[in-house]
């Protein structure tokens, strides 16, 4: 089963001079004007003169320096722009007849997994596509589309503010303080990968703020051992389901909307949860 994700995002900030979008992400991965230029094969000089104004760069050095720092298609294009220069990487909907072939693989994905939940989600972290399994799994605690419309319709991180939300599923989610802290981390993440998306930062505060945080999630211990895979687990009138999920990309994408899509799968945690998810498929 295949659901639409909401209205496609914009949310680059506005487009600054190249020399200081390229500095900055210079810093932010922490390399130096020395390292830059012995991976890229670009003079120091040149990247000096590059950030600072005095010189302007080909189509290929935009490409070659975005590729050696590691930059978000998305970023990449932006950094194409700032230097004068058009979009590399498509940012096409995934609803046309070039990337049915990326939607039927997704699809078999999501079908081999049945009778577990699964779903791909978007660069909005919204639900883009749903199998069956997952349809039936979260029917039994909330309508998600109803949930959705009685929390305002956000039109980001739908997944994670339905994991909020006492109008989605936290109600029902028994390690509700775990999972809620594992979206946090991912939103770090998430904000260390690209520094320049406006949203995270407030997501991150939105989750700190939530009335049923604790405090040490400012200012979190490390010195416990994680858990080694994410779990949820849910209860409904005494029944308990006990999960864990696991994340997959599309590797080396070249679209914008590819590289920002993820499959979640979740798997049974107990034969106890794997019987029951049995049993709803029929």
């Amino acid at each position: 089963m295949t659901t639409n994700s909401a209205t496609h995002r914009a949310v680059t900030p506005a487009i600054t001079d190249f020399g200081s979008v390229l500095r900055d992400w210079r810093n932010h991965r922490r390399i130096s004007q020395l390292s830059l230029s012995t991976q890229t094969g670009i003079s120091q000089r040149h990247i000096s003169f590059l950030e600072t104004g005095r010189s302007q760069p080909s189509r290929a050095t935009v490409l070659a320096l975005s590729d050696s720092l590691d930059i978000p298609l998305r970023e990449r294009n932006v950094l194409l722009h700032s230097a004068g220069y058009s979009a590399a990487y498509s940012e096409q909907p995934l609803d046309g007849e070039s990337s049915r072939i990326f939607l039927d693989a997704l699809q078999a994905t999501l079908d081999h997994h049945e009778p577990f939940p699964a779903f791909v989600i978007d660069g909005s972290w919204n639900m883009f596509m749903i199998n069956n399994a997952a349809m039936r799994f979260f029917s039994l605690f909330v309508d998600m589309f109803e949930a959705l419309e009685a929390m305002g319709s956000p039109s980001d991180f739908q997944v994670i503010r339905l994991c909020l939300a006492d109008e989605g599923l936290r109600p029902f989610i028994v390690n509700w303080e775990e999972l809620t802290f594992t979206f946090l981390q991912r939103a770090r993440r998430a904000l260390l990968v690209n520094p320049r998306d406006p949203r995270l930062p407030q997501l991150i505060e939105e989750i700190i703020q939530h009335p049923q945080a604790p405090a040490h999630w400012q200012n979190p211990n490390w010195s416990s051992a994680p858990a080694p895979a994410i779990s949820m687990t849910m209860e409904l009138h005494g029944e308990r389901y006990s999960l864990f999920t696991m994340l997959a990309h599309f590797g080396a994408a070249q679209w914008v909307t590819l590289e920002e899509l993820s499959v979640e799968t979740f798997y049974p945690a107990d034969e106890a949860t794997r019987a029951k998810l049995v049993a709803l498929a029929g």
